[in-house]
């Protein structure tokens, strides 16, 4: 008799972040949202906690950068997809190159999941 319980063998796809950086986002009608400008990483975990999206401006005066949950996107082929419509993104939680939020104001972070209808990795629901 056997006590062993089956074991999932997940494989990780590591990547590296030159093959992200620069990706189109679009969203299911295909339209352009931005395309990922930077990686935000949680130090403690090493985990990817965002991906900043750029949209809008000329040669980046004007831009404006979209931090947008990392689970949110979707990798199709060479784009990712945001399950949002256009609109709807335009509303989004942004900031400009030179005023990015500071990293401590988790009030803000969390106002960005929720925004996009995510909890935020920080919080543990105790059951």
């Amino acid at each position: 008799m056997s006590f062993a319980s089956p074991v999932t063998v997940v494989h990780p796809r590591i990547v590296a972040t030159d093959r992200i950086i620069g990706k189109r986002v679009k969203n299911a009608l295909g339209e352009y949202l931005g395309e990922v400008h930077h990686l935000m990483v949680d130090m403690a975990s090493g985990s990817i906690v965002f991906a900043v999206l750029s949209s809008g401006g000329i040669m980046g005066l004007g831009e404006k950068l979209y931090p947008v949950p990392w689970q949110a996107l979707t990798e199709e082929e060479d784009d990712f997809l945001l399950k949002m419509r256009k609109e709807t993104m335009e509303t989004a939680p942004n900031f400009d190159r030179g005023h990015w939020p500071k990293a401590d104001d988790l009030s803000w972070f969390e106002r960005v999941y929720r925004f996009y209808d995510y909890s935020p990795p920080w919080e543990i629901e105790i059951k």
